[in-house]
């Protein structure tokens, strides 16, 4: 693949407003696409890989964001991104930048308000298609591949085994050493981006509950709430809640 020119608009029950930027910005086709039939399986997990699967036919996938379905999409995002291969781009509509930051570490590779969508679309395509051929996330890996991780799949981390864990680790304090960082100032920031990194997964993982989320980090509920102030992380975003019952990440099975 070395253009993106086929590209699809995924849209909920809460993101109608989205339907009107399908068409053709240049050389890009943008199709629409409803999101819940996709998530289809016995379990969530295989219906998010058959999500995956489905995207593979498309250069480009856009998802529709904002405050009604924001916690539905950052989960399906969280748990898909490991099979993911398609690249996804945010269209967000009145999200504050804490928001917007948490949908990108999510899965998400970039971001676009909808109101300026029509006029940059085409220009930020082209920048993530110039990144994308840089990482090389144009060629699919296996999913049990012992590659170094990037620096910035933290959070994905947490989820993998053993051995890519070990190399990651191995690599970033190469890297620090290589740099001449002093130990000390090396072991804080992998420090810092560990707590964000755990803190987030937590809160996914218990949908925002606070006392639930610090309870399964076995810390006191004070303690997390400061390691929550200190990385400026809200816990609302988490809340799937906020969003419709039809959008909760629950199993999905076939009838």
């Amino acid at each position: 693949m070395n253009t993106i020119k086929n590209a699809v608009l995924l849209i909920d029950q809460q993101s109608q407003w989205a339907s009107a930027y399908a068409g053709r910005y240049k050389n890009l086709h943008v199709h629409t696409l409803a999101f819940e039939p996709l998530l289809q399986g016995d379990t969530v997990d295989q219906g998010l890989r058959q999500w995956a699967v489905s995207l593979l036919h498309y250069d480009l996938a856009l998802v529709a964001v904002s405050p009604a379905n924001l916690s539905w999409i950052r989960s399906q995002l969280y748990y898909a991104r490991r099979h993911l291969r398609t690249p996804i781009l945010a269209i967000v509509r009145n999200l504050q930048a804490i928001a917007i930051q948490d949908v990108l570490d999510a899965g998400a590779d970039d971001f676009l308000h909808a109101d300026s969508l029509k006029t940059e679309l085409p220009i930020r395509v082209k920048l993530l298609q110039q990144r994308l051929h840089k990482n090389n996330r144009y060629h699919p890996q296996p999913e049990t591949s012992t590659e170094v991780p990037n620096a910035n799949d933290e959070e994905l981390l947490l989820n993998e085994s053993s051995a890519p864990l070990d190399a990651y680790t191995a690599a970033v304090a190469a890297r620090y050493a290589a740099h001449g960082q002093p130990f000390q100032q090396a072991k804080n920031t992998v420090v810092q981006r560990f707590e964000k990194a755990y803190i987030r997964a937590t809160l996914v993982r218990n949908q925002g509950n606070i006392t639930r989320a610090a309870r399964a980090a076995n810390k006191h509920r004070r303690s997390f709430w400061e390691l929550m102030r200190k990385h400026n992380i809200d816990a609302d975003i988490y809340r799937v809640s906020a969003c419709p019952d039809s959008h909760q990440f629950v199993k999905i099975s076939r009838h």
